[in-house]
């Protein structure tokens, strides 16, 4: 990976801005210009402290404030890189986040972690709408873009209404997979989006540090009738992910 040399090191002329700040800025604009490609790993805190005369915290602060805007990512113990492009979800569209990527020509790769029948314990059960024990198929995966891993997902689906869905190749389209096979069509889904911590599975699987936050995307996908049939847990590199939705507007007054 390309690292920066010294001179790429130089802070702006204006001495009203804060020193932390004049690195930032010129960090950033060597990954807007291409400089810095994607995934190129940035100069260490004790590079940067001792070539522009800052104190190591003041190093670490700058690199800090790149890697909260999403603009570089750490991995675990050896420091920290440039971000590829965010990878765009429109949150949505019921199509599955795989044939969308797939639509648009994205390198998409994806690993399966393990899948196992198991039974539903009460939360399962209470959103999946089954009774708690009730049969349940389980798989985890880690999905990658251009070789980079992006976010791990764990989904659940109804064994009754999908006899032998493990038989079938988890490296692909699980919602099409459903549809195609089982006439299981997803038509709405209950999502929710926040941040929290990585368990220590995800900071594995996705190379991140030991105490790094991310973004969880939840859903429950339902049939027409409304009826689920299916509940997935993703987790995402926070500085890779850019969820979008659409709002319907209507039916309201001004006051």
């Amino acid at each position: 990976m390309n690292d920066a040399t010294p001179d790429q090191l130089r802070t702006g002329p204006s001495r009203d801005t804060p020193r932390f700040q004049q690195i930032v800025q010129d960090i950033k604009r060597r990954i807007v210009d291409g400089s810095l490609p994607e995934h190129a790993a940035l100069p260490s805190e004790r590079r940067i402290a001792e070539e522009t005369g800052i104190s190591r915290m003041t190093a670490r602060r700058a690199l800090d404030a790149l890697e909260a805007e999403g603009l570089v990512y750490s991995a675990d113990r050896r420091g920290r890189f440039v971000s590829p492009k965010r990878v765009s979800y429109d949150v949505s569209n019921m199509v599955s986040f795989v044939a969308d990527a797939e639509s648009r020509g994205a390198a998409l790769g994806i690993e399966v972690i393990r899948a196992q029948e198991n039974t539903a314990d009460a939360a399962l059960a209470a959103r999946l709408g089954l009774k708690p024990g009730a049969a349940i198929y389980e798989y985890t995966r880690l999905f990658r873009q251009d070789g980079h891993a992006i976010f791990v997902e764990t989904e659940y689906v109804d064994a009754a209404r999908c006899p032998d869905f493990l038989s079938h190749d988890l490296h692909q389209s699980t919602t099409r997979l459903l549809d195609s096979h089982y006439d299981l069509v997803a038509h709405t889904g209950d999502i929710m989006i926040r941040m929290r911590g990585a368990h220590p599975e995800e900071t594995q699987l996705l190379g991140l540090a030991q105490s790094q936050s991310g973004i969880e995307l939840t859903q429950v996908i339902r049939d027409a009738s409304g009826r689920p049939f299916c509940f997935g847990r993703q987790f995402w590199r926070g500085e890779l992910a850019e969820f979008s939705a659409r709002a319907i507007v209507g039916g309201f007054t001004h006051g």
